[in-house]
C-alpha cells in the first residue's frame, strides 16, 4: 500500500507526465511493479466519485477530469495562457491545419504575437506554405493539457473524417 500512496504521490506533484523510466528511477521499482500500481490508479480514479485522473499522454500524471475544469481551471498550470492565446490556440487545435492568414482575418495583426508566442511555449509547430504559415498543434499541446487531440476534439464537438463519411 505503500508503494501506491508513493507513486500517487510522485503523479500528483510533478509538473510534466513521467516516462516509465523517470518512474523506476524515483520509485526505486521495476517495472512490472509500477505497471501494477498504475493499473490500481487507473481503476481508483476511474470512479464517478473522483475529482482527477490518471492521464497517460506523454506520460505519467494525475490532472483533474475534464468535467471539473470549470470550477478549477483558473487554479490550473494554463491560467498561465492569456485570453488571446488560448483563443488562437483554440482555432488551432480545432481547424488544424490551419493558415495563419485565416486566424489573422479572424483575430487581426495580434494573431503574429500570439502564434510567435504559440511557438517558443513549444504548443504549436510552423511550416511555410506559400505567402503564409501552416500551423498544428505539437505533442507538447497534449502534454500541457493532458489529452490527446482526438479526445481535446471530441471534447469540442468535432467529429473524426470517418465519422462524416458515413
Amino acid at each position: 500500500m505503500k508503494k501506491l500512496a508513493l507513486l500517487e504521490a510522485v503523479l500528483f506533484t510533478s509538473s510534466e507526465p513521467l516516462s516509465m523510466e523517470d518512474l523506476e528511477k524515483n520509485l526505486k521499482l521495476k517495472k512490472e511493479d509500477i505497471e501494477s500500481l498504475l493499473a490500481q490508479l487507473r481503476e481508483r480514479y476511474s470512479s464517478p466519485g473522483t475529482g482527477i485522473k490518471l492521464s497517460e499522454t506523454g506520460g505519467y500524471k494525475l490532472i483533474v477530469k475534464e468535467e471539473f475544469m470549470d470550477n478549477v481551471g483558473h487554479l490550473t498550470p494554463h491560467a498561465d495562457l492569456s485570453r488571446g492565446l488560448l483563443r488562437v490556440l483554440s482555432i488551432i487545435a480545432y481547424h488544424e491545419p490551419v493558415k495563419q492568414s485565416e486566424i489573422v482575418k479572424v483575430i487581426g495583426n495580434r494573431t503574429y504575437d500570439y502564434i510567435k508566442t504559440l511557438e517558443m511555449r513549444g504548443l504549436i509547430k510552423s511550416e511555410r506554405k506559400s505567402r503564409t504559415k501552416l500551423l498544428k498543434t505539437t505533442p507538447h499541446f497534449e502534454e500541457y493539457f493532458g489529452a490527446k487531440r482526438e479526445e481535446i476534439k471530441k471534447l469540442a464537438g468535432v467529429k473524426n473524417e470517418e465519422d462524416n463519411s458515413s
